[in-house]
């Protein structure tokens, strides 16, 4: 393993020795600053691919399970992505493979301009988009992998994952409103082209700035290998009653949490409104997550988990205003508040990381992330299916009390006194 520079040595000691870690703390450090730029320049564009075909599927069928499906179709790779090759950033150096994935990323999205012709079949798009989405959760679980590693001290590193969280979720606002706006105004093959150049972006700055490190836990990679790694990292993650309940409650919650963005579109469709408002109410929840993920993640992790279960029982209350269909301006603010107080995913994913040792990270956060997908996956086509039996808007709000009741019956066997103690052990390190 390569030495660290001096500089970013004295800025991580500067940190450990701050009782109060934020984001500027962390992006002291440069190789953290380095992954950060990178995470900026590839996300922008990724959500306008879906935008467009999900605009696509609404036109030529009209129905909102359709245009559903469509969103739901990129959760199946980060599913199985993150479950079988979520491994990989324990048995790979997580450098290699972050780069590997931007630039296979790079050239399928490019290859996806290329054919994205107005008579293209609907397939082939499809195919396009999910190879290229099958290598998200390799990077993703690599890159979450190595923030422990980067920054070293627990404060720190809850922060630097709240700002990587917390500006995944704005260029996801960023991409879907402009995302509206590209595809009512433009050609959307151009933005499919810079999309593709944002991942070249990527993979230049981290080549630059990511240190070289051996694999965590060296070893084999063969698809047998990847099983045995995949069974161990369900073991390890199920082992502990802390780990367990954090997790169940994120894969729980992404069944609910999903229904405002996943019926933007058909909702302001719904109601006779220009697609860029489908756009508009699609970001609305996300830029609330992402402003709520800046506020926790500045917050001790002992506040954090204080906070956990409150918010996921709350946070379904705001959209069940969705029910009086309120004039658009304001169901913008509804679901951004809404949005806000679903905060408490960013402390679930500090927390676990945290939790786990280095040389089993990859699979548990692999584990973690492809069960959130799956919970996601089945929440999207829900969401669709309760929009075209009734409408929209009865949708989000029948969906929003299944959230409610979910975090509750959470609340009541929730690991208190285990996740208190694991959590003040991790403030002693």
């Amino acid at each position: 393993m390569s030495q660290e520079p001096e500089q970013e040595v004295r800025h991580r000691h500067r940190a450990a020795a701050s009782s109060g870690a934020t984001a500027r703390s962390a992006l002291a450090v440069p190789e953290f600053r380095g992954l950060i730029i990178a995470q900026v320049a590839s996300d922008a564009g990724d959500q306008i691919a879906r935008v467009a075909l999900a605009l696509l599927v609404l036109e030529r069928t009209g129905s909102a399970f359709g245009a559903a499906a469509t969103f739901a179709l990129s959760f199946v790779p980060v599913f199985f992505g993150a479950a079988f090759l979520g491994p990989l950033a324990d048995r790979v150096s997580r450098r290699s493979l972050m780069l590997g994935a931007d630039l296979g990323r790079a050239m399928l999205i490019g290859l996806l301009a290329l054919v994205a012709t107005p008579g293209a079949p609907l397939l082939l798009l499809f195919g396009l988009l999910l190879l290229s989405e099958f290598l998200t959760p390799v990077f993703d679980a690599a890159r979450t992998a190595s923030v422990p590693s980067m920054l070293r001290e627990p404060a720190l590193v809850s922060a630097g994952l709240g700002l990587s969280r917390t500006l995944a979720l704005v260029n996801q606002v960023v991409g879907l409103v402009i995302g509206g706006l590209v595809v009512t105004l433009v050609s959307p093959r151009a933005a499919l082209f810079v999309d593709a150049v944002t991942f070249l972006l990527s993979f230049s700055v981290l080549a630059l700035t990511l240190q070289r490190r051996v694999a965590a836990l060296p070893g084999p990679t063969t698809p047998a290998a990847l099983l045995v790694d995949l069974r161990e990292g369900a073991r390890v993650l199920y082992a502990d009653r802390s780990r367990r309940a954090l997790i169940l409650l994120a894969w729980c919650m992404g069944l609910t949490i999903v229904a405002p963005e996943t019926l933007g579109l058909p909702y302001a469709r719904w109601v006779g409104a220009p697609d860029y408002w489908g756009g508009i109410l699609m970001a609305a929840p996300i830029a609330g997550v992402a402003a709520g993920s800046f506020v926790v993640s500045r917050r001790p992790l002992r506040a954090q988990l204080q906070w956990m279960l409150p918010l996921a029982v709350v946070s379904g209350l705001p959209l069940l205003l969705t029910g009086l269909e309120p004039p658009l301006p304001l169901l913008t603010v509804v679901w951004f508040i809404g949005g806000m107080l679903q905060a408490y995913v960013i402390s679930i994913i500090a927390i676990t990381t945290l939790l786990t040792e280095d040389g089993f990270r990859g699979r548990v956060t692999g584990m973690a992330s492809a069960g959130f997908a799956l919970g996601s996956l089945l929440g999207t086509l829900m969401a669709g299916w309760f929009a075209d039996l009734s409408s929209p808007a009865f949708a989000v709000t029948v969906i929003a009390c299944l959230g409610m009741v979910i975090a509750g019956g959470a609340s009541v066997v929730w690991p208190r006194d285990e996740l208190q103690s694991d959590v003040a052990a991790l403030g002693a390190q």
